[in-house]
């Protein structure tokens, strides 16, 4: 295992992938920071530096699935996997070698993105609003749902041996899963009653209807559930302040880094390398 991580490590510092990660990382922080400024100077507006800190995060799905396709990707196209297996390596080693690399490469993306944040915008804009105890659990929840999207990206990349087939399914995900959490973000906010108009003794009158497309019983549960468990809902759920399950929502993502890791281990197990 440990052969394995430092060749992976070495390898990552030679990727320009993921040079390309970290430019991106740090000019994005640069241009949010530069943005907040700009529209604080033109229209008064109040920029909250936390929210500058988690903007990242609702993307950050769509940039693990690219990174994850081709750098592992590149291992099977250039005959790495199978070179590994044949020199000895254990699957179980090459595939946790290959998830803590991806990992680690994803935390530290958004690390350093919230540190170039952070430099640039606490003197800009003053320090955080909220409580120092809800912005650590606040980011302890992203770092975790990080992970999740590693472990899915890092099955899916494992199991498909073609680079452009894998990328192209990680990144439909990716973007699927953002789809999906803010379609069904914005029904579970929407209020139980909305305002009609009407005409009555020729005077308008507002009067409160129940709203047809709010979402209650067994409907809800489920789908205020499927959204809970999607990383890409609960980094919605962050950056629109709507997290009420801030206790659950790491345990859900445990959860799919679980599943996910136990399914790749036994399926790449099994899985015959041409």
């Amino acid at each position: 295992m440990i052969k394995l991580l430092n060749a992976g490590f070495t390898r990552l510092r030679k990727n320009k992938l993921f040079w390309l990660l970290t430019i991106f990382s740090v000019g994005l922080a640069i241009f949010m920071a530069c943005l907040g400024y700009s529209d604080m100077n033109k229209y008064g507006r109040t920029i909250e530096v936390e929210q500058l800190m988690f903007n990242y995060s609702t993307m950050i799905g769509v940039v693990i699935a690219i990174f994850t396709s081709l750098f592992l990707g590149v291992e099977y196209s250039d005959g790495t996997m199978r070179n590994k297996i044949s020199i000895g390596h254990k699957r179980i080693d090459i595939y946790l070698s290959n998830l803590i690399i991806v990992t680690i490469t994803s935390l530290f993306s958004y690390i350093l993105f919230l540190g170039t944040v952070s430099a640039i915008g606490i003197p800009l804009f003053g320090s955080t609003t909220i409580g120092f105890p809800t912005l650590i659990k606040l980011l302890g929840c992203i770092f975790v749902a990080i992970i999740a999207y590693a472990s899915i990206f890092t099955f899916i990349s494992m199991l498909i041996s073609n680079k452009t087939i894998s990328s192209i399914v990680n990144i439909m995900l990716a973007f699927g899963m953002i789809i999906y959490s803010l379609t069904f973000l914005n029904f579970l906010s929407m209020p139980e009653y909305v305002p009609e108009y009407i005409m009555e003794n020729g005077q308008m009158i507002t009067k409160e209807v129940k709203n047809p497309y709010y979402l209650t019983g067994l409907k809800r549960d489920v789908i205020e559930l499927s959204v809970d468990i999607n990383p890409a809902g609960q980094m919605g759920q962050i950056v629109g302040g709507m997290a009420s399950n801030l206790k659950l929502l790491p345990i859900y993502s445990l959860g799919i880094i679980v599943v996910f890791t136990g399914a790749g281990l036994v399926l790449f197990k099994k899985k015959e390398l041409k």
